[in-house]
């Protein structure tokens, strides 16, 4: 696997980390939470805001990856021009969205429109020139909400077929096509209701969190693998 598609694995890999650590603590101290309301509230807490973190970290997973995969290509030769049409039209669209997006957040700051300003030069410059590479953002518009949707169309953006049977076959059938849905749209959930209500009618336990870090990171292995073989694909003589 390419080093720059490792590396975007191995962070995210490396974040997960602590949150297991944090789950083993709160089911040591379980038996006292049980007799303690203030350590059981601090618990709840905890793992509600693991599975927002996790969360988190999966979408910039995404966002990672799609960065190093457009930087892998355009090293290789690989600008615009030499990729199928499909990538000009998300650039387009996808960039397009970004650009409102970044609009929006600097005259929300009061700030200068510095950052939307580079951001239309990036997007106009592979339609000048060819050579260029689409702007990785175009393909990792998450939403902030990497869903099992946002997902698919990560790799669909990324002209990777196959979805989640194609994370399944990456994974060496460790999970399966409907299993990485599920579990993806399990963890969607539980971080959509705390994180807009800043609770959820079901805590997640530890061992369940525990399950969706693992899962997660086989996830991510899956999606370099596909990446770093999507890259193989298109540059082979």
């Amino acid at each position: 696997m390419r080093s720059s598609i490792r590396a975007a694995y191995t962070e995210f890999s490396q974040s997960a980390g602590p949150i297991l650590k944090l789950m083993e603590r709160v089911q040591i101290e379980a038996p006292q939470a049980m007799r303690d309301s203030g350590l059981l509230a601090q618990h709840n807490t905890i793992q509600l805001g693991s599975v927002v973190l996790l969360s988190g970290f999966l979408e910039s997973f995404l966002r990672s990856a799609c960065e190093a995969y457009f930087a892998e290509l355009l090293s290789k030769g690989y600008g615009m021009g030499r990729l199928c049409p499909s990538y000009l039209e998300t650039h387009l669209r996808e960039g397009a969205g970004h650009l409102a997006d970044l609009v929006k957040r600097e005259v929300k700051r009061k700030n200068s429109l510095t950052d939307s300003s580079a951001f239309v030069r990036r997007l106009v410059a592979p339609i000048v020139d060819a050579t260029k590479s689409p702007v990785w953002e175009a393909f990792a518009r998450t939403q902030g909400n990497p869903s099992p949707d946002v997902v698919k169309a990560v790799l669909s953006g990324l002209e990777i077929k196959g979805g989640f049977d194609a994370i399944s076959q990456a994974l060496k059938g460790k999970y399966s096509a409907s299993t990485v849905a599920g579990l993806l749209k399990n963890l969607n959930d539980i971080r959509n209701e705390c994180a807009h209500t800043g609770t959820t009618s079901n805590v997640p336990q530890p061992s369940s969190i525990i399950d969706l870090v693992q899962f997660t990171r086989y996830l991510t292995l899956g999606i370099s693998r596909l990446i770093d073989l999507k890259i193989t694909e298109l540059t082979k003589p």
